[in-house]
């Protein structure tokens, strides 16, 4: 998408952003290509799903480290270019999984520690918004709900697209440019006012709590019960008495 825009990409691989060590030459790498850089846009991530009884350790710290921890070591060795050039700005990529249910078909529990990593990634956004201001370094988190990428795939595959879009206001499957297109507008200079925001873009998963459009049939049983109510809290007509 960026060459077919007319930009230019560079690439650092193999590399596991995990490791401080690769991550401090992942920012050098950027400075002696670019001569530093004004953007930081954290969108790497890896999980493991299992319930917490089959959950491991190591798969555990595996989705912390790829989730959680491999943003906090951009950040902190991407903050000298940034306050050696006097401003910043930095998104990362959340989840509504950090913001509601167990988000997932169903409300099935697989995916605890991914769950736990994305409203962690939300609370960091919103944190260093605040403790980086001084330097004129804007935060902000992206979160995006049921996207078509590589990752989801497998799962629209396996349980059939309705199973997610059954959740949704606007009954479809996200596409990556449309993420692309608000990750692009925080990150520009059109939003110089946004901070410490979390912009959700999830065709409306969180606004309904993952219940979707309205049930026409169940909101026809609603109007019907309130009717009933409205006749049985009518108050009765108070007798006249004639006093002679």
């Amino acid at each position: 998408m960026v060459k077919e825009a007319g930009g230019e990409m560079v690439s650092m691989a193999p590399l596991d952003l995990s490791d401080e060590t690769q991550v401090k030459s992942w920012i050098d790498f950027a400075v002696q290509s670019y001569g530093d850089f004004d953007i930081l846009y954290n969108n790497g991530s890896a999980t493991r799903a299992a319930p917490i009884e089959e959950l491991s350790l190591e798969n555990w710290q595996f989705a912390l480290s790829n989730e959680m921890t491999n943003i906090f070591l951009a950040i902190k060795n991407a903050l000298p270019v940034f306050k050696r050039r006097g401003q910043g700005v930095i998104l990362n990529t959340a989840s509504v999984a950090g913001m509601v249910g167990a988000a997932s078909p169903g409300n099935f529990g697989i995916q605890l520690v991914h769950n736990t990593t994305k409203a962690a990634v939300i609370r960091m956004s919103q944190h260093l918004a605040i403790e980086l201001s001084p330097w004129n370094i804007r935060v902000n988190a992206i979160s995006p709900g049921i996207i078509l990428t590589p990752a989801t795939d497998f799962w629209l595959n396996a349980l059939g697209e309705e199973a997610f879009t059954d959740m949704l206001l606007i009954r479809r499957v996200g596409l990556p440019e449309e993420v692309a297109r608000a990750a692009l507008f925080l990150v520009s200079d059109e939003a110089s006012y946004v901070t410490g925001t979390n912009f959700v873009i999830d065709g409306g998963w969180t606004a309904s709590g993952g219940l979707g459009r309205p049930d026409p049939d169940l909101g026809a049983k609603f109007v019907s019960i309130i009717e009933r109510y409205k006749r049985r809290a009518q108050p009765a007509q108070s007798a006249k008495t004639n006093n002679t």
